[in-house]
């Protein structure tokens, strides 16, 4: 039996890092996204999170299509009340940002100068089953921040 619900829209996709100023060079100066800063969160994001001392910088990135990345970088709770989760491909948990771009490997080859940690996962490979049949994806992943890039052309 189908639900009634119903999904309007996907405005945003969130996630938290370890340093926004480092996402945002990722995002604005390496992949040339805009980027739009931001201090400002209200309502109080202690309330939204169950934590009574969090507070939050975020920044919003702007993706072809109008989709936005909320970029969270969290001052507190203390880092060692927290932990950088790095799940790999296969673990439960795990998630990536997929970006269609114009050169895999000119894309790759500046994640990998920016010296930011980001290593390619595997040669590239052409996929040749369901939607994206003859495209050709790589995953970069950087295991410094837990993040994962698949990127396609």
């Amino acid at each position: 039996m189908a639900s009634s619900v119903k999904v309007r829209g996907v405005p945003h996709t969130g996630i938290t890092v370890r340093s926004l100023p480092r996402a945002i060079n990722l995002f604005r100066d390496i992949l040339n996204l805009p980027v739009q800063e931001s201090n400002h969160f209200c309502p109080p994001i202690s309330t939204i999170v169950g934590h009574p001392k969090a507070e939050v910088e975020i920044a919003f990135v702007e993706l072809p299509g109008g989709h936005l990345v909320k970029l969270l970088e969290y001052s507190s709770p203390p880092a060692n009340e927290r932990q950088v989760l790095k799940p790999r491909p296969w673990d439960v948990g795990n998630w990536h940002l997929c970006l269609v771009v114009e050169s895999m490997e000119r894309t790759a080859q500046a994640l990998e100068a920016a010296g930011t940690g980001w290593v390619r996962m595997a040669p590239p490979q052409k996929l040749d089953k369901g939607p994206s049949s003859g495209m050709m994806m790589l995953y970069m992943r950087n295991e410094e921040d837990g993040l994962t890039l698949e990127l396609f052309e």
